[in-house]
């Protein structure tokens, strides 16, 4: 009945080698959210990288459960469920003499019989519906004026008008460059966080923007790109119209 304990035991290595390559990407992760908190400027950022830590400690937790359950189980499971033993096969010691081999009978005939014709299995058409996907929407205005040619945005233009999920494009490169970010406000409101990106971008596309998030109005977007210190030049804000 507990015969289904004896694989934890015999595979007991290859559990703790999976245990241990899922317990080294919990660690990444509760390092780099340790990270980010301590480079985060405001307190959304913060409360999303303390999230993560704890995510990533509950489950290292889970894991190292885990593998005290499979040392236990490794350790009882030979005591309570022994190894089957092999039951030995009897040779034999007296050799029969050989069975005669009785003369060939002839052949009865076999009448022949006409094929019955096999009709095809009937085929059905399946109508197949295609799953709409997101698309990112392009979107014109006027040539963002960007004090810093190594932090602008190209597109969208300033004062366009936007709606779904936006392409981002432009570069983010400062000296000692460190990471840049998104953000957005009301005019003359509170910056709100959109996301954060580790790779500098000389020219091209930087991230995305799913405009669904804010309200229908008119808001300042800007693009801030941080050094390892935590200085930035001055961003690049733009005008959108979220419809």
């Amino acid at each position: 009945m507990l015969e289904f304990l004896r694989p934890i035991a015999l595979f007991d290595t290859w559990l703790y080698f999976g245990l241990g390559l899922v317990a080294l990407f919990f660690i990444r992760v509760i390092w780099l959210a340790r990270r980010d908190r301590m480079r985060s400027i405001f307190t959304l950022e913060r409360e999303h990288a303390n999230a993560r830590m704890t995510r990533a400690f509950i489950g290292l937790m889970i894991i190292l459960s885990l593998a005290l359950g499979i040392y236990y189980l490794s350790i009882v499971t030979p005591t309570i469920v022994p190894p089957t033993q092999d039951t030995p096969t009897p040779t034999p010691i007296i050799a029969l003499p050989p069975t005669p081999t009785p003369p060939p009978l002839l052949p009865t005939p076999t009448p022949s019989l006409t094929p019955t014709p096999t009709l095809p299995p009937p085929t059905f058409e399946v109508e197949v519906t295609p799953t709409p996907t997101a698309a990112i929407v392009p979107v014109i205005g006027q040539t963002p004026n960007c004090p810093n040619p190594n932090a602008r945005i190209t597109q969208p233009g300033d004062g366009a008008r936007v709606s779904g999920v936006i392409q981002i494009s432009g570069a983010a490169m400062v000296d000692n460059f460190d990471y840049y970010k998104f953000e957005f406000r009301p005019p003359g409101g509170e910056w709100s966080f959109i996301q954060s990106y580790d790779n500098a971008v000389l020219g091209g596309a930087l991230g995305s923007w799913n405009t669904g998030t804010a309200a229908p109005g008119e808001y300042e977007f800007r693009l801030v790109v941080v050094d390892t210190i935590g200085n930035y030049p001055e961003p690049c804000v733009i005008r959108l119209i979220v419809q």
